[in-house]
């Protein structure tokens, strides 16, 4: 089995992805209607009415997989996504997720439903057998002790690449590590090397 362990936020987004994102956000007319409203408020001297948040609670539908699943997609790359599924279907690569995003998916109790990072990676086109879990949290949060208390129970991985945009790893994982950077993000140029190294051509 070859595994990637997956990182979110700065390989499956990026700061060219919430500048374009801000860019979209302008083409809409409700955005200048606000805008409007916020700078007639301030011309006039209106203030808003503080919030209190005492009695606030989340409201249920929020812990429901469609709305996490909403949220993922909206904080994230269509077109990574893509890419990426596309290299682990046509390679046969499994999806460790590494990134603290591995928490995303729970109920009103807080209990962790980490599975339904499965049922995620089904919808954003990955095959029904790609996801095989997360990494576990360690007290130091060294990402790179994280992967490997993963890889310690799990003697089946052949292979195996990081994907993340920060590089605290051990030093025996540094040749097959993927630095990502934050202001891009995962490109198609991180898979063709992730390729290289599972069929041994990496120098």
């Amino acid at each position: 089995m070859k595994v990637i362990f997956l990182d979110i936020d700065g390989v499956m987004n990026s700061q060219v992805f919430y500048k374009e994102r801000h860019y979209r956000r302008w083409r809409k007319p409700i955005t200048y209607w606000y805008e409007l409203k916020r700078i007639t408020r301030k011309v006039l001297g209106i203030k808003s009415k503080p919030i209190s948040l005492a009695n606030y609670k989340t409201p249920d539908h929020h812990y429901e997989f469609p709305y996490q699943f909403d949220r993922l997609t909206k904080e994230t790359c269509k077109e990574k996504w893509e890419w990426l599924s596309e290299f682990c279907n046509d390679n046969d690569v499994k999806i460790c997720i590494s990134s603290t995003w591995k928490h995303h998916f729970g109920d009103k109790e807080y209990r962790l439903k980490s599975e339904q990072w499965g049922d995620a990676l089904n919808l954003l086109g990955f095959k029904t057998d790609t996801f095989v879990g997360i990494t576990p949290n360690k007290p130091s949060r060294i990402r790179g002790e994280e992967i490997k208390a993963w890889l310690d129970n799990h003697s089946e991985v052949v292979d195996y690449a990081i994907l993340d945009d920060d590089s605290d790893m051990l030093p025996e994982q540094m040749v097959k590590f993927h630095h990502c950077d934050g202001w891009f993000g995962m490109s198609p140029n991180h898979l063709y090397r992730i390729k290289r190294q599972f069929d041994g051509k990496n120098n």
